[in-house]
């Protein structure tokens, strides 16, 4: 009132509307919401707790580790300031940022980052991550330590130049802190209380996700990169719908009741490109199209069927038939993308139907029934399946297809139970963990297709490895090996169709593939 004491009339009158006009606007940008959509519902709130886009995509909004990967692949901080590796490199000390609180408004400490790794480590919380640090591969975290309130140490049963691009995986969200409350007494995750730029403010299974920006949030300074840098996040919430269905999506997105589709379904693009409201973005990823086949299967355990079936993909055909021929043909477990996508690695994709036949007929096949897994909630997965099952018929492999939800098909994975299926791999911005992703000791880790002891020595040598040059050495000796046991068919590196409403500003697509909503405004 103070403000308007002094102005007469009519100018305190147009004032006064200014100033209501200014609020309805701030009003309106504060309830501002990016509605956006998921296929299949979230798994669980714990960090890491699955690799799959929908659960990711919720996740990596709320936590953060106190590492993120950049969008090349390199490893930049988060929530630590500065980080001190040992001169033998088993112990990584790492200084937290100042001012840091988490959701409910309780400040960062070393305390919860020992709190959330010890969970992390427990073989009883089953961690889908455990794995990656718990000596399965090269990597042991022996303990976490709180040195003080502003200093934790990870230490290591050995040497490791790999622990901090472990700690910035996206498929286990940057391994988040999470504050104690965020489980129950006995234990169970109740809530995702983390420090990331968004919070969780509600969750109806089998309906919606709804994030809320966090208004304590405290931003790097960096430029955003990746998961890496300033979060700053432009809505106030952001609605995420669970639609199974793609028609649904689509028309969903034609009618602006949503207006980000992150994974389009791939026989909607060309419809989606020709709609004046729509934007679609086409991004290649740090991924790989996969066919994991189980190499103890009796009838898969012969590495000429199973070298058949390499010979009996037309990759070429796929790929005009699922992504309009965006998707270059490959063999390797090497994306692309990646630097270290050589001369070697552009080998072994040659489809090549009479050689599968010469192969099947000398292992002795006899017709033998051989299932391929698949889901009904990720249309390429379930296209991907029928026609390969075609291509497998054609050179005389007795192939089924069998369609489940998504949550079982993961679960049989997991567990090793299949034929064969198809497994399109998140991104790793870091080439090494998808070779990790898929090689180890199946007796230790049944989710491990290849198990071969000279792949699995490789490995170990790629962790320890920091010079390019060897590294690259080491790939093409894997290469050479995968196409000779093929353990799993690759096809190809994938790519991601992303629909946008013209009215979203900002919104990018990247090689981790699972969307960002910080630094997303919605006109």
């Amino acid at each position: 009132m103070m403000v308007f004491g002094c102005v007469p009339g009519r100018r305190k009158r147009a004032a006064l509307a200014i100033l209501i006009g200014s609020v309805l606007l701030a009003g309106a940008a504060s309830a501002q919401t990016l509605r956006t959509v998921i296929n299949a519902d979230i798994r669980g709130l714990m960090p890491g707790k699955s690799p799959d886009i929908s659960t990711g995509s919720v996740l990596q909004n709320v936590y953060e580790g106190l590492v993120a990967w950049r969008s090349d692949g390199s490893v930049a901080p988060m929530l630590a300031d500065k980080i001190e590796v040992s001169a033998d490199k088993q112990t990584y000390t790492f200084t937290l940022r100042d001012g840091i609180t988490f959701h409910n408004g309780a400040p960062l400490t070393a305390r919860e980052v020992v709190w959330t790794w010890q969970r992390f480590l427990d073989p009883k919380s089953a961690w889908p991550c455990r794995g990656n640090f718990d000596g399965s591969n090269a990597i042991k975290v022996e303990s976490v330590q709180a040195l003080d309130d502003g200093h934790v140490a990870f230490h290591l049963a050995s040497p490791s130049g790999a622990l901090l691009s472990a700690m910035a995986r996206a498929d286990c969200d940057s391994t988040g802190i999470a504050h104690p409350a965020s489980v129950d007494a006995e234990g169970n995750w109740i809530a995702a209380i983390g420090t990331g730029p968004f919070k969780l403010s509600e969750w109806r299974k089998g309906q919606f996700v709804e994030l809320s920006r966090f208004d304590g949030y405290k931003p790097r300074s960096e430029a955003a990169d990746g998961l890496a840098g300033a979060k700053i996040a432009k809505v106030e919430k952001v609605r995420i719908e669970l639609i199974p269905d793609a028609q649904s999506t689509k028309l969903a997105l034609f009618q602006g009741k949503i207006d980000l589709w992150p994974e389009a379904d791939s026989n909607q693009v060309k419809e989606l490109q020709q709609n004046p409201s729509v934007t679609v973005l086409t991004t290649p990823l740090a991924a790989i199209y996969a066919l994991p086949l189980q190499t103890r299967d009796p009838v898969l355990a012969d590495k000429r069927i199973r070298q058949a079936i390499n010979y009996a993909i037309d990759r070429g055909s796929l790929s005009g038939a699922l992504f309009d021929g965006k998707v270059p043909a490959s063999a390797s477990l090497i994306p692309a993308t990646s630097a270290f996508y050589g001369p070697v690695q552009k080998t072994g994709a040659e489809f090549d139907p009479a050689k599968a036949k010469a192969l099947i007929a000398a292992a002795g096949y006899k017709g033998e029934r051989i299932v391929i897994l698949t889901n009904k909630q990720n249309a390429v997965m379930a296209d991907t399946a029928i026609y390969v099952q075609a291509m497998l018929r054609e050179v005389g492999l007795n192939a089924d297809v069998e369609v489940l939800e998504f949550g079982a098909q993961f679960e049989r994975y997991y567990a090793g139970r299949y034929q064969m299926m198809v497994w399109n791999v998140t991104p790793y911005l870091d080439p090494l963990f998808i070779v990790e992703r898929f090689t180890g000791d199946k007796a230790r880790q049944a989710d491990k297709p290849w198990d071969n002891p000279k792949a699995r020595d490789l490995l170990k040598s790629l962790f320890a490895e920091s010079d390019a040059a060897k590294r690259q050495a080491l790939y093409d000796d894997l290469q050479r090996l995968y196409l000779d046991d093929m353990p799993m068919v690759v096809w190809g590196t994938r790519v991601s169709s992303t629909a946008v409403r013209r009215n979203v500003v900002g919104f990018e697509g990247w090689p981790g593939q699972k969307p960002r909503f910080w630094g997303v405004s919605v006109n």
